[in-house]
């Protein structure tokens, strides 16, 4: 470099340092920090410690958030703060200025309700730089105390809401409520009333320090109750208050009915029903009649006789007949809907008091036939109830003076077990009303319903009367006649059943049957078979069935022609190449091979050409079958048709030509 680029530098230089120097002391108040740097030629930069900035703060009982912003350092190194309050220091959970911090938070605790004002501090270094004032208003301090502001009561009765509902208030030690409180507050009974008595349904909304409640209510009635609200750390008393009886709204059974019950022996324990409110205090007014019936079991409550006095009805007589567990009683009240069920009792089986017939004897009887309903008589105590210990022979006879008087019961077998003896093959040898049957032990006896002996139930049907004199295709001279018997051969006449033939054996076709019922027999007519031959018919309703007997269908009179061979291979005045063949059929379609009457063969009316004559015919007649020969047309032309006439039968054949 030449001597005058090297005093350009120097005088560059000395001129920075100059113009540094100035704006050094021009900063120095806001804490300045200056570098400077120059090979040949010279920079400089200049930086200041900014102030952090209080971004937000909010108030609870008795604290204060803050957050603040951050401060970047000038240069390496970091920067640190604190926080004033009221000029002083905050709570520990806030950084002072003997120990700094990195946080931008924090919550400031244990404040009175007061007005308050905070600073925070950026520290870099030897650097500081502090925040502008906030002001901060603290509305209450932390919750010490929970007061109950609206006392429960307002004439409350046992077991419904109190009219006036508690409300529970939290406040700190000033008297302040703390509205930011997030406790859960609970209610007990402290003290007074009933000591059995139990507060229930009540349910607690807080807002705003304000716990407000509902449903509370107290069962027992009594005087001089206390509540006490807890959240597990404050806790509060209420005033005194009381709990009186209400109306009615429930049956209450203070005795339950029991004591080891039997079948059909009055309870040894009768039940004890109170009229109560919801509470279950008792309605020393209450005036209706209270009545009992089964709640659950299937027995039936009789001879229950009630007393009442100052709301409560006493009971006598209860019992039930059938033995059983799980029993309830269900009392209600002569007005008003009240109701209530007693607590689950069993009724058990008693000592042997009568014998019973437990399934009658009959069931559509009929003569010398075992009875479809066999007699069935049990051992029981005072309720019905079967006393399975029971050990006697039980046998049966006519009742005096039932039934016809030349009348015997047979075939009587009984078996028994667990106190009940079933009675099989028992009949009655005489048709009759108003049997009865004695069952007895020696010891006591019973006797059953009356029931008569009939005709029984249809158990077979029978075809009394077989078809004949049956022709083919034409309906039988005799037509069936199938008829539903009881078991003992006697015509079912209450059968209403459906009777339908089918051929049982042969090899034509049933057909054109109609049928009639009356009084258990069913009147066949119209039946036909198509072929003949040799047939039985099977007659069913779906359950019984029975087969006619054998008979034989014969040709019947011929009931119609048929061109069997058509004619064919026509030419003019000669015979035809294939002559007719005509056959009589009986009205079933059967070959009626005795037929031997004269056939005429004419051309039909209209068919053919005009003057045109049939000549030369002569027939032969063979087993019913009548062929002819020497036929033939003297005209040629189309649609020539022949018409065979013998007597009121007529037949035409085929359209054909002759060439």
């Amino acid at each position: 470099m030449s001597a005058h680029g090297r005093h350009l530098v120097r005088a560059l230089a000395i001129a920075l340092g100059i113009a540094a120097v100035a704006l050094l002391a021009a900063v120095m108040d806001a804490s300045a920090y200056v570098t400077a740097s120059g090979v040949g030629s010279a920079a400089g930069s200049v930086t200041t410690l900014a102030a952090p900035t209080i971004a937000r703060t909010s108030t609870g009982g008795g604290s204060v958030t803050l957050t603040w912003s951050t401060v970047s350092a000038p240069a390496s190194g970091s920067v640190t703060y604190y926080v004033s309050r009221d000029g002083g220091a905050a709570s520990a959970a806030c950084p002072s200025s003997a120990s700094p911090t990195s946080a931008t938070s924090c919550t400031d605790t244990g404040l009175s309700a007061a007005s308050h004002q905070y600073t925070v501090t950026a520290v870099w270094r030897s650097w500081t730089r502090t925040s502008a004032t906030a002001n901060v208003t603290v509305a209450f301090g932390t919750a010490t105390q929970l007061v109950f502001t609206t006392q429960p009561g307002g004439s409350a009765t046992g077991g419904t809401a109190f009219p006036t509902q508690p409300v529970v208030t939290a406040r700190d030690a000033s008297g302040n409520t703390v509205t930011d409180y997030s406790g859960s507050v609970s209610l007990s009974i402290l003290r007074g009333g009933a000591g059995s008595a139990t507060l229930s349904g009540c349910t607690g909304t807080l807002r705003n320090g304000v716990t407000t409640f509902a449903g509370c209510k107290i069962d027992k009635s009594g005087s001089a109750y206390y509540l006490h609200a807890s959240d597990g750390t404050l806790g509060g008393d209420s005033s005194s208050f009381d709990v009186s009886v209400g109306t009615a709204t429930q049956l209450l059974f203070t005795t339950q009915p029991g004591g080891s019950p039997t079948g059909g022996i009055a309870f040894p324990t009768q039940p004890v029903v109170v009229a109560a409110d919801a509470g279950g205090n008792t309605v020393t007014s209450f005036s209706s009649t209270i009545t009992l019936s089964i709640g659950s079991g299937r027995g039936t409550l009789q001879g229950c006789f009630p007393s009442r006095r100052n709301g409560v009805t006493t009971f006598s007589g209860c019992e039930i007949e059938e033995a059983g567990t799980g029993y309830t009683l269900h009392a209600s009240a002569s007005f008003g809907a009240l109701t209530g069920d007693s607590a689950s009792f069993d009724v058990t089986v008693g000592p042997l008091s009568q014998l019973v017939f437990t399934t009658q004897p009959g069931g559509g009887a009929t003569d010398n036939v075992a009875f479809p309903t066999q007699p069935v008589v049990a051992a029981t105590d005072a309720g019905g109830n079967v006393v399975t210990s029971y050990s006697r022979t039980v046998t049966l006879s006519i009742a005096k003076h039932t039934g016809p008087g030349n009348a015997t019961l047979s075939g009587c077998r009984g078996s028994l077990s667990n106190g009940v003896t079933t009675f099989s093959g028992c009949q009655l040898d005489q048709l009759g009303s108003n049997y009865q049957l004695t069952a007895s032990d020696i010891t006591r006896s019973v006797d059953s319903n009356a029931f008569a002996v009939t005709v029984g139930p249809a158990t077979q049907i029978s075809v009394t009367t077989s078809p004949s004199g049956a022709t083919g295709g034409t309906a039988f001279t005799t037509q069936p006649v199938v008829t539903a018997l009881d078991a003992g051969g006697n015509v079912a006449t209450s059968y209403a059943g459906t009777v339908t033939l089918t051929v049982g054996s042969g090899p034509g076709t049933l057909s054109g049957c109609s049928s009639s019922l009356r009084n258990g027999v069913t009147t066949f007519s119209g039946c036909k078979l198509d072929r003949v031959g040799s047939y039985t018919l099977h007659a069913s309703d779906g359950t019984f069935s029975d087969d006619s007997s054998s008979f034989t269908v014969t040709f019947g009179s011929a009931a119609q022609l048929l061109f069997t061979t058509q004619p064919a291979g026509a030419r003019a005045g000669s015979a035809f190449a294939t002559q007719p063949a005509i056959t009589a059929y009986d009205a079933g379609g059967n070959t009626v091979t005795s037929f031997s009457s004269t056939i005429t063969l004419t051309i039909k009316s209209g068919t053919g050409a005009t003057g045109a004559t049939l000549s030369g015919c002569s027939e032969n007649h063979s087993s019913g079958v009548t062929t002819f020969s020497g036929c033939k047309i003297d005209k040629s032309g189309s649609g020539y048709v022949l018409h065979a006439a013998a007597s009121a039968l007529t037949v035409d054949s085929n359209p054909f030509a002759v060439g």
